[in-house]
């Protein structure tokens, strides 16, 4: 049962770090349109934001199920079924935790270079 609960503080601090750089990558483009703003480049623009926004959405659905699954171990009748069926949950959830951090990645990668291209000077200062 202890090797749940740490895992699952894993996972926390693990969604943690991936939220903190969607807020990064958020600070970024915020930085960009009050400064360096260029209507021409809007289009792009409104992509990565709302790209950024989803990843919100993304993490609130994780702390959600998240929750769920701290309700499931402070249960105090957890039996072997139970025990197996909250295992397979932490396996989803590390999958989901995994697909969300390449994700991420992928889309730091993509911002960067979008920075590096279009903001040489901004992205040479923040990333």
């Amino acid at each position: 049962m202890e090797g749940l609960l740490n895992e699952l503080t894993t996972f926390r601090k693990q969604l943690a770090v991936l939220e903190n750089r969607n807020i990064a990558l958020k600070t970024q483009l915020a930085h960009i349109l009050q400064y360096h703003f260029d209507r021409s480049l809007l289009d792009r623009l409104e992509y990565f934001h709302t790209a950024f926004l989803q990843l919100d959405t993304r993490f609130e659905a994780l702390k959600s199920e998240l929750a769920l699954h701290q309700a499931w171990l402070n249960e105090p009748d957890i039996n072997a079924i139970n025990y197996d069926n909250i295992r397979a949950h932490q396996l989803h959830i590390w999958s989901k935790l995994n697909t969300m951090e390449s994700d991420v990645k992928k889309l730091i990668s993509i911002f960067s270079n979008y920075l590096q291209e279009h903001f040489p000077d901004v992205a040479k200062d923040m990333i």
